[in-house]
């Protein structure tokens, strides 16, 4: 096993997870529509892949990134992109014959704001459309959709088109989960690096009194029927394992008082930051040091020193919130990175320093605990870092 850090795990460089994709395979099996909760770095993408790579018999599972589309034009482009590529289409010989002769003899011709033209000439919406492409798909055989970064797509749609134009993407994924035949032949797997339910709740936050309340709502019930499927850290034995796999690949002996240190020094239990040290701790080995807790606390300040592995955390923020917000979440987090944790009344006063009411400081709140910056489970007027390196991070580069 290769030690990928970073990046999407495949073959036989993915790890473990055998319960999260038993509960993601008997939600599909139970024709349930999913949504993937996790904050980044956890693994969703690699889960998702170990799907694409060893589906069931009976499934074509298919991956679709679309964080980069900005429009509804642009994301159902990816969409009919991605189910009209080669390598994809050649994938189906073995396992729907029908569905990729028909895929092949489809024409799109533009794919517009208004929806999509094909080539004899009928123009559709989106949904439309997309429902055309899959309506004859082989009836034993059934398509698993999963898009990465749907609730990025439905930021970048609120951010540089309208909240409209997201609200009709969603109304649009809603309708076609909603109708019998077609979640007979797909399954739709949504998943980000934040959180949906946050990005949809804030649709239409402009607007104030009921009508907000009632935008709000309406908005949220478009993605209610979805199932949630966590994605949570590794468990201390599910580390302990995936450790010892890393370091018998990187060819170094780790006793363990030493992975003990290790894993209790990065607290939080996610991949990438198990994979980032022992990176490192190679590095320091392959130089002629000795593996010991000096050369594991080395090894992680010496990741703290590259900023292209954590610089995403903040520039995430600046991205996704307006001006007031980002500052808001900024002033927290740096508090918290000095102090180690801060208390919700400390928490409101800094909003109220940045004109922020106590529903938009909740909001900030809950997206920084789905982003996976932050959490209450000590005690819910109280917060700290989930990950004592990100804190360390923060602290070094950001607050001070």
């Amino acid at each position: 096993m290769k030690n990928i850090v970073g990046q999407a795990a495949r073959s036989t460089n993915f790890w473990g997870r055998p319960y999260e994709l038993a509960d993601i395979w008997e939600a599909i099996d139970n024709g349930s529509h999913i949504l993937l909760c996790a904050p980044r770095r956890v693994g969703k993408t690699s889960i998702m892949y170990k799907i694409v790579d060893e589906p069931k018999a009976n499934y074509i599972p298919i991956y679709i990134d679309t964080e980069s589309a900005d429009s509804e034009a642009e994301f159902w482009s990816k969409v009919f992109n991605a189910l009209m590529e080669e390598d994809f289409i050649a994938s189906l010989k073995t396992k729907a014959k029908n569905f990729m002769d028909q895929i092949k003899n489809i024409n799109v011709r533009s794919i517009t704001m208004e929806g999509v033209e094909f080539g004899d000439g009928d123009k559709l919406n989106h949904k439309q459309a997309f429902y055309r492409l899959i309506k004859d798909l082989d009836h034993d055989k059934k398509l698993i959709i999963m898009i990465d970064e749907f609730a990025q797509t439905i930021e970048n749609i609120i951010k540089y088109e309208e909240s409209k134009n997201a609200i009709s993407l969603l109304k649009a994924h809603r309708e076609l989960r909603q109708d019998q035949k077609f979640s007979q032949k797909v399954t739709f797997i949504y998943a980000g690096s934040i959180g949906l339910e946050s990005v949809v709740s804030k649709i239409d936050a402009g607007s104030i009194g009921l009508e907000s309340v009632v935008s709000k709502i309406d908005a949220i019930k478009h993605i209610n029927d979805l199932n949630n499927i966590k994605v949570p850290p590794l468990t201390f034995p599910e580390a302990e394992q995936f450790t010892i796999a890393l370091f018998k690949s990187a060819e170094i002996k780790i006793n363990k008082t030493d992975i003990d240190h290790l894993l209790h020094t990065i607290h939080w239990l996610i991949p990438f930051y198990i994979q980032l040290i022992t990176q490192e701790i190679k590095k320091i080995c392959r130089r002629g040091q000795k593996l010991d807790q000096t050369v594991i606390d080395q090894a992680i300040q010496n990741a703290l020193d590259n900023r292209n592995h954590f610089e995403s955390w903040q520039s995430k923020l600046k991205t996704a919130l307006g001006n007031n917000e980002y500052l808001f979440c900024k002033e927290v987090l740096n508090a918290i990175s000095n102090q180690k944790e801060i208390n919700l009344l400390d928490i409101m006063n800094i909003a109220s320093k940045h004109d922020l009411n106590d529903s938009e400081a909740k909001d900030c709140l809950h997206s920084l605990i789905y982003d996976g910056y932050i959490n209450n489970n000590d005690n819910n007027k109280t917060y700290q870092f989930n990950s004592p390196i990100l804190r360390m991070w923060w602290n070094k580069n950001v607050a001070n």
